[in-house]
């Protein structure tokens, strides 16, 4: 039977079903035609045919991860092809999406003398039907699912009586209408499941069996209609035959589960940058004045920089050096409610896409909106970041005699942001893509927290209430619920900007940061260090500067853009509305790009 089935599959698609008719007229015409039907017929009716109808395409796992690990292991490790198991000999073919939709697009005429061969027997129907019934019951009541229900009660879910109902109506096809009535109410669960996750937080775990079980649904809605007269069982057919071609696949898996979680994850993280855009002139101010400490804070960090490579010199002690000084000093600004430019690009850009996604805000007003304020913030950064690190350099001078750099660091500290001569430019463009990395962990944090009610789980704690008292234990789910994803997006860039670099460079490949305010502080040190030590040329000093900008410009357009595109993948944003929104964003560059960085102009015709 193998045999007969790779020759038809080894013919090419346009000239197999030609193939397919002349061997059912050699079996029509020859004279031991019963016989031969009648062990076409045994061959299919073995009881792996039911494996056969209940499995194929389905993930074999609950979870995602195992599941993943499953489909990888087919890859590479051999099945024991058990003779005469069909579930084996299907999957041995290497089944392709083509023969899906050959078989889909078979004349009727030539699918007919076949019919009786596939079809199951009511047996195979009865066996299928119960195991996908036990399979989705069992799915839907862990408690995880059932806890997004309605009613926590798992007696009262849809699915819980899904396996006697199912056997009921495969014995009774006349009562049909059973099963469409109970395949509603639990669509409806899981509609209810799916609005929970939107509300509260996504879970790829969740989202991977709210997905098995749709799909355990619509599997047994074509085999438990195979009772009925009007029933068309090339559909089941060709289920099967696409599930055998698609599920050894890694991509689909991880695409269709991981989308939703994407968009959830966008929509917390743009819902903290809705805080990190300035609407009027007052707001501008404050962020701008936060913004300036936030830059007096890095010339310390990069002061402590400075002098942490100088006294450690095991790498991994250092790395770990480097990442809590990154860290302390993001989560000391965070604290101060000061503003680091580079850290909003990646928050605002969800931000503008949930604009985008209603048609009844200005999508422009709101990039322009964004666009001021990482300006103010950003020259705000510098303004603080600068002078602080002169001004601590001239103390410093003061106190000891000699400024803080050595002079060797002082000619790296400027030649390293020479545009052309250095690897400033991918250095700052991997910078943003850490920036980038770390909006996630902010918005996978948030979604976590909302996904287990974190806040509301702290505050109601017996154990947490007992220890800090009730006003503590509000205090702490507070603190939890608004500032926690926001410090281990912080915690995160720490480590990616300190530890990062010297693991590469453990491995031979050079990489630096170049992080735009943290690059202006060094370079405030190494300019007055220069000047001191007599060396200052202003052809020097203006190339460094000229990387700073340009540092500047790659860390925020690298995490804006790839913030950008993320967000317009998961939420589903069309490709011809996003390419319309960025010809529109050129136009008006090109006409009005100061209504893009200063406070008041609009770009507006009077």
């Amino acid at each position: 039977m193998y045999g007969l089935l790779r020759t038809i599959l080894n013919v090419p698609p346009e000239f197999r079903t030609e193939t397919l008719s002349q061997v059912t007229l050699a079996i029509k015409r020859h004279p031991c035609r019963d016989s031969i039907q009648s062990t076409l017929r045994d061959f299919w009716s073995h009881h792996s045919y039911v494996r056969v109808i209940s499995e194929a395409g389905l993930p074999d796992e609950a979870f995602l991860v195992r599941e993943l690990l499953a489909r990888a292991l087919r890859h590479f490790l051999p099945v024991d092809e058990v003779e005469g198991d069909l579930y084996v000999l299907m999957d041995s073919l290497n089944l392709k999406e083509s023969d899906a939709r050959w078989v889909a697009n078979l004349p009727n005429e030539l699918v007919a003398p076949w019919a009786d061969t596939f079809r199951p027997s009511t047996f195979s129907i009865l066996a299928s039907c119960k195991i996908l019934a036990l399979r989705a019951t069992n799915v839907a009541l862990s408690r995880d699912l059932i806890a997004f229900a309605d009613d926590e009660d798992m007696t009262k879910s849809a699915f819980f009586h899904l396996p006697s109902l199912v056997e009921h109506v495969v014995r009774h096809p006349e009562d049909f209408h059973l099963w469409e009535e109970q395949r509603a109410a639990c669509e409806a669960q899981l509609q209810t499941v799916n609005q929970q996750l939107g509300d509260r937080g996504s879970s790829a775990n969740l989202i991977f069996r709210v997905r098995l079980l749709r799909s355990l649904l619509g599997r047994i809605q074509q085999v438990i209609a195979l009772e009925r007269p009007e029933s068309d069982a090339r559909k089941l057919a060709v289920t099967v035959v696409h599930g055998f071609a698609s599920q050894r696949r890694i991509g689909t898996v991880i695409s269709a589960t991981t989308r939703r979680l994407a968009r959830s994850v966008v929509e917390r993280t743009g819902r903290a940058g809705k805080h990190y855009i300035a609407k009027n002139t007052e707001q501008w101010g404050g962020m701008g004045m936060g913004a300036v400490l936030a830059g007096v804070i890095t010339s310390f960090t990069a002061l402590f920089k400075y002098s942490l490579a100088a006294a450690i010199h095991a790498p991994l002690l250092l790395a770990i050096a480097h990442s809590l000084n990154y860290a302390l000093s993001f989560l000391l600004m965070q604290a101060g409610g000061f503003l680091l430019a580079s850290k909003m690009p990646a928050v605002t850009a969800a931000t503008l896409v949930d604009a985008m996604e209603d048609p009844a805000k200005d999508h422009m007003a709101s990039l322009q909106a964004i666009s001021k304020t990482q300006f103010i913030v950003t020259i705000s950064n510098l303004i603080g970041a600068v002078p602080a690190s002169i001004a601590i350099d001239r103390l410093y001078y003061v106190v000891r005699g000699h400024p803080f750099l050595p002079e060797p660091a002082v000619e790296h500290g400027i030649r390293m942001l020479f545009p052309l001569t250095s690897m400033t430019i991918p250095f700052a463009i991997i910078t943003g893509v850490f920036l980038w990395l770390s909006s996630l962990a902010t918005g996978a944090t948030a979604n976590y927290l909302a996904l287990h009610r974190m806040g509301s789980a702290i505050s109601n704690s017996l154990r947490i209430r007992a220890r800090l008292g009730p006003r503590r234990a509000e205090k702490l789910a507070n603190w939890v619920k608004h500032h926690a994803p926001g410090s281990v997006g912080y915690i995160v860039l720490g480590f990616l900007l300190g530890a990062v670099p010297i693991i590469f460079e453990l491995f031979g490949i050079p990489l630096e940061v170049r992080h735009v305010t943290l690059a202006a502080a060094s370079l405030g040190y190494a300019l007055d260090a220069s000047r001191l030590y007599g060396q200052l040329h202003w052809q020097d000093a203006l190339l460094a500067f000229s990387g700073i900008a340009l540092v500047g410009i790659l860390n925020i357009v690298t995490s804006f853009v790839l913030s950008f595109l993320l967000a317009v993948r998961a939420r589903n944003i069309g490709e011809a509305e996003s390419r319309r929104f960025l010809r529109e964003v050129g136009r008006k560059l090109l006409t009005h790009p100061l209504s893009f960085l200063l406070p008041g102009e609009t770009g507006h015709s009077e």
